[in-house]
């Protein structure tokens, strides 16, 4: 990609006061700056809020209400992040970013997909919609699969890992998308800590739900064992050896 003189267009770098680059093909600098802040609430309310709170519910609520709750928050979250996804896609159409390509006297123009410094962030977040895209159907199968054998399969393991993956470098593209903005330190450090404590929060209950898990199925073990040597002895004591 070619060199420029920033990584974003948050006015500098050769943006004119009109709406566009001072000799250079415009566009306009007020749109894309509308656009991009639209581009990173929705991304960032279905990355840092909803995702992990649908997550969240269904591991704190009770029976099919946490199905429910899980289904809903994770389908809002898909719609609003690929809506942000499609401003993105949008932005990356709309802008050129001026740079010299190694030459010193004539100024080109380059796609956000084509510069070293702002490629990254559009890269991964289409990387990032391609992994959750099939969560719904891997949700689905996991459902499906698990009222059948009640326990967890390949499925279930897919859509766990998948999503929890997913999610956790959209969270970190998030932070890609403010530096490339060239946004404050204040709103970085506002959306590291919101965003920290979110996936904490997450992968906390996450953690302790699968340690219950764990001692749930052990007991259901160790009873299912005292039912069956209890069995072995009442045959014993009646004098049934079959």
């Amino acid at each position: 990609g070619g060199g420029t003189g920033g990584s974003g267009f948050g006015g500098s770098g050769g943006f004119g006061e009109a709406g566009g680059f001072r000799g250079g093909p415009g566009f306009d600098i007020s749109a894309a700056i509308h656009y991009r802040t639209i581009h990173g609430i929705l991304a960032a309310l279905a990355m840092v809020v909803l995702f992990p709170v649908g997550s969240v519910a269904m591991r704190l609520l009770p029976g099919r209400l946490a199905l429910w709750a899980h289904g809903l928050f994770q389908l809002a979250a898909m719609c609003i992040f690929i809506a942000g996804v499609g401003l993105g896609i949008y932005l990356v159409r709309m802008v050129r970013i001026p740079g010299t390509d190694g030459n010193l006297v004539s100024v080109s123009f380059f796609s956000l997909l084509t510069n070293d410094s702002t490629k990254y962030h559009p890269i991964v977040g289409l990387v990032t919609l391609a992994t959750l895209l099939p969560q719904p159907i891997l949700g689905w199968l996991h459902h499906r699969r698990f009222k059948q054998v009640q326990r967890r399969q390949f499925w279930s393991y897919l859509h766990i890992f998948n999503g929890r993956i997913g999610v956790t470098v959209g969270i970190i593209n998030g932070g890609l998308g403010l530096q490339l903005a060239g946004a404050s330190a204040d709103r970085k450090r506002t959306y590291i800590i919101v965003a920290a404590v979110m996936w904490t929060l997450w992968m906390l209950v996450a953690i302790v739900a699968e340690m219950r898990r764990l001692r749930s199925g052990r007991r259901a073990e160790r009873a299912t064992e005292r039912r069956m040597t209890a069995g072995r002895v009442a045959k014993v004591g009646s004098g049934d050896t079959r």
